[in-house]
C-alpha cells in the first residue's frame, strides 16, 4: 500500500488498526506489565473519533473529546501527562475515565512517516507521577509501533 500523505493515512488507518489489532494487544498487555499499571492501551485516530485496542480481545470507539487517549491527538504536545485527575477542573476532567476509576494518565503521540496518527496511553486507579524514565520508554514503544503499522503499508 503505497501512501500519498496524510489524507490517504486518515483513510487507511481503519485498516492498519485490524491488520496490527494482535501486535497492539501485546504492546498493550507489555505495557501493563512492564509498567504496573492496570490500563494500557493504543488509541488510533479515525476522524474525530479514536479507536482504543487493549490488551484483551475487541476495540473501543470513542469521541476523541470523550477519551482521556485522545488528549495526545489533540494536544500538540510530547506527552501529556496527569498525576491526579481529580485535581483537574470539573469542566475540564474526561467524565468516562473518571468514571471507570483512572486517577492517573500518561501518554505519547504515536506517528507514522511522520503524520500523528495514534497514542498510547498508561491509567492507573491511584494517582501517580510517572517518572521520566518511564515516559521515555513509553515513547520509545510508541516510536517502535509506528514503524510496526509502517511495516504493513
Amino acid at each position: 500500500m503505497a501512501t500519498r500523505g496524510k489524507k490517504h493515512l486518515d483513510e487507511i488507518t481503519p485498516q492498519l488498526g485490524q491488520l496490527c489489532s494482535p501486535c497492539f494487544r501485546r504492546v498493550a498487555l507489555n505495557c501493563k506489565r512492564q509498567f504496573h499499571v492496570p490500563i494500557a492501551a493504543i488509541g488510533l485516530r479515525e476522524g474525530r473519533h479514536v479507536r482504543l485496542y487493549f490488551s484483551r480481545e475487541g476495540h473501543q470507539r470513542l469521541l476523541v473529546d470523550d477519551a482521556v487517549c485522545g488528549l495526545p491527538l489533540a494536544v500538540p504536545a510530547e506527552q501529556i501527562s496527569i498525576e491526579d485527575l481529580h485535581q483537574v477542573p470539573e469542566e475540564l476532567q474526561p467524565h468516562l475515565a473518571i468514571a471507570l476509576g483512572v486517577r492517573s494518565y500518561v501518554g505519547v503521540p504515536i506517528f507514522l512517516r511522520q503524520h500523528l496518527v495514534g497514542s498510547l496511553s498508561l491509567a492507573d486507579n491511584h494517582p501517580r507521577s510517572f517518572s521520566t524514565r518511564e515516559i521515555q520508554r513509553l515513547k520509545q514503544l510508541a516510536h517502535w509501533t509506528g514503524h510496526l503499522m509502517e511495516l504493513h503499508l
